[in-house]
């Protein structure tokens, strides 16, 4: 790249590993890109695949390569859970409990993941799941619809660390239930925050997308957060409690 050409950069175009900024010295099959780039994040953090690092029972409905979160977002929650020295943590959207596992396992002696999950069949593998992993101590679900279980159970509760994947609609709404429960030094996390693109959109043309949209644009106003939006998977927002 010239010196010409590195004057007209805008940063924009230094956003992502495979711009080509970034990604001009790669000289293999275009085909194999994102395989050599998972295998050199997986081979270097030394990350195992879910169904290999658990005993993991898994839905009927949605294979856990749709449904559940990859590898390297499952480190950066173990790694927020060890850096903020988590002891409470609580999830909206368990699924069959593999994002409740993984911060689980890095937990301190007597932490505890509160996870909520609305739909019967999901818990029932989770709970499986966390019995078969040892884990059941570490983690207790909570079965319903977020929005009705968390008055409850954020009274007198403070939250170290906050994992939200549930019903994008409702961002906002956990958001500001769980906000005066999360100490300072706490983070609370969004997944899916960039909503397949919506959120880039004028207008967003999904309600899950409004739902995830209407959440960026609140965090956008707090200031009592460090704020971070990553660009990895479907987006995560980090919002640390100064």
């Amino acid at each position: 790249m010239t010196a010409s050409n590195q004057q007209k950069i805008e940063f924009h175009e230094r956003l992502l590993v495979t711009q080509p900024f970034h990604n001009s010295l790669y000289r293999e099959s275009d085909a194999e890109y994102f395989p050599r780039l998972y295998k050199a994040i997986m081979t270097s953090c030394a990350l195992q695949e879910p169904q290999k690092r658990f005993d993991l029972e898994q839905s009927p409905r949605f294979p856990v390569e749709v449904m559940g979160s990859n590898p390297m977002p499952l480190s950066l929650l173990e790694l927020f859970v060890r850096l903020t020295n988590a002891k409470v943590c609580l999830e909206i959207g368990c699924f069959i409990g593999l994002s409740a596992m993984s911060m689980a396992t890095a937990l301190p002696p007597g932490g505890k993941v509160h996870t909520i999950e609305k739909f019967d069949e999901f818990a029932a593998v989770a709970n499986r799941n966390f019995a078969a992993n040892g884990l059941a101590d570490r983690i207790e679900l909570h079965l319903g619809d977020a929005i009705d279980v968390l008055p409850g159970l954020l009274r007198g509760m403070q939250v170290d660390l906050a994992f939200i994947d549930g019903n994008k609609e409702r961002y906002l709404d956990y958001f500001r239930l769980i906000e005066p429960s999360i100490r300072r030094g706490g983070i609370m996390i969004f997944d899916d925050a960039t909503y397949h693109g919506d959120v880039l959109n004028d207008a967003p043309v999904d309600p899950k997308g409004s739902g995830v949209k209407a959440m960026l644009d609140e965090a956008g106003r707090h200031n009592e957060f460090h704020r971070s939006l990553l660009p990895i998977g479907n987006g995560l927002l980090l919002m640390l409690k100064k």
